[in-house]
């Protein structure tokens, strides 16, 4: 009697979890972006994953000047890169991925640093000092905005970090 051996799957999986969900697998071939631990943003395609090791095969697009006078995009291959998975320390949402004003906490900056120039401007032409007492709750209010926009762009990067919320696993 003969022994077959059959596998689903020919390779290992390199899988993104939000809270222990699977949010995005990875392949063997799978185009991948994250940020390496030296801070870097890698892009490159996988090419080999084994129990806590990955393999990339770097690239980089690069902006030159065709002889037209125009721009076009041109591949820069960088060689493999061999990594631990604890070497990861964010991936980047995927291509698409919409972020407004008003998720990414522009729309409070800008309306808070605004509130706050017009009110010194209008202060100062108007010959009225800037910090005086019925003044100072206006300033601290285009503050306030100003300072939730930035919590509101803390709370919704552009990547997602590993860390509390997501996680990094090799099925």
């Amino acid at each position: 009697m003969v022994a077959f051996n059959n596998f689903a799957q020919g390779g290992k999986v390199l899988v993104l979890k939000d809270k222990g969900v699977g949010v995005k697998n990875f392949t063997v071939g799978n185009y991948i972006r994250f940020e390496f631990s030296n801070q870097q943003w890698i892009t490159g395609y996988i090419s080999r994953i084994e129990h806590d090791t990955i393999d990339v095969k770097q690239f980089a697009l690069q902006q030159i000047m065709t002889g037209y006078g125009t721009t076009a995009e041109d591949t820069l291959k960088l060689g493999t890169l061999s990594l631990h998975i604890n070497e990861i320390r964010a991936f980047a949402k995927d291509k698409g991925h919409f972020n407004s004003v008003f998720t990414n906490g522009a729309l409070l900056k800008t309306a808070g640093g605004g509130y706050i120039v017009l009110n010194v401007a209008n202060s100062l032409i108007h010959k009225d000092h800037v910090f005086e007492s019925g003044n100072i709750p206006k300033l601290l209010g285009g503050v306030a905005a100003w300072v939730l926009g930035k919590i509101q762009q803390k709370s919704n990067p552009d990547y997602r970090p590993i860390g509390k919320r997501f996680s990094v696993e090799i099925l």
